[in-house]
């Protein structure tokens, strides 16, 4: 129940005001913006159909291993650009650096404590999520950092929180797997 709560929350928060403008529609300016936010706002959406959509939850398990690979190395590619912008001076828009290690400490601790917990199948869900959570966290410790978060970003950050909740508690049921997937 939790993992529908966190996609409806998801879902609905791309289209509310995050800050100066909506998740959906602040994304598709520029290429490094289209590349690192918009990627993660599709793989959103991806985490979002996946809750409502069986078809596309029985092709995520049918080709769950795959697709865990996948997006285990779109989370390193998000994680290095997301660092690099962070740390260079002419890029502004970004994140504060600070605000970009805390969310890559958290992904990258949510990524380690999944390892080993069911199927990689099983594990895909929450590792969109931790794809989606790099800006996600790292853009809404910047805004509230700044005074700029409107009730979009509390919705969508509220959502994701929930949702993330929802497949831990999955997981954490799920038996421990040694090797493999």
């Amino acid at each position: 129940m939790l993992k529908k709560i966190g996609a409806v929350l998801l879902a609905v928060g791309l289209f509310l005001p995050y800050g100066p403008a909506r998740i959906i529609a602040i994304v598709w300016q520029g290429v490094p913006t289209i590349l690192f936010s918009g990627v993660p706002v599709l793989i959103t959406i991806a985490y979002v159909l996946h809750s409502f959509v069986p078809p596309l939850a029985q092709f995520h398990q049918r080709y769950g291993q795959g697709l865990h690979g996948l997006f285990r190395v779109v989370f390193f590619v998000l994680a290095g650009a997301y660092l690099a912008m962070s740390l260079a001076k002419e890029h502004a828009g970004w994140p504060a650096h600070l605000h970009v290690i805390v969310a890559l400490v958290v992904t990258g601790g949510l990524l380690y404590w999944g390892q080993g917990r069911g199927t990689k199948a099983e594990r895909l869900p929450l590792l969109l999520l931790i794809c989606a959570g790099i800006p996600t966290i790292a853009y809404f410790l910047d805004a509230v950092h700044a005074g700029e978060l409107l009730y979009g970003g509390w919705v969508f950050t509220a959502g994701y929180v929930v949702a993330v909740a929802g497949e831990v508690q999955g997981l954490r049921a799920a038996p421990k797997i040694a090797h493999g997937g």
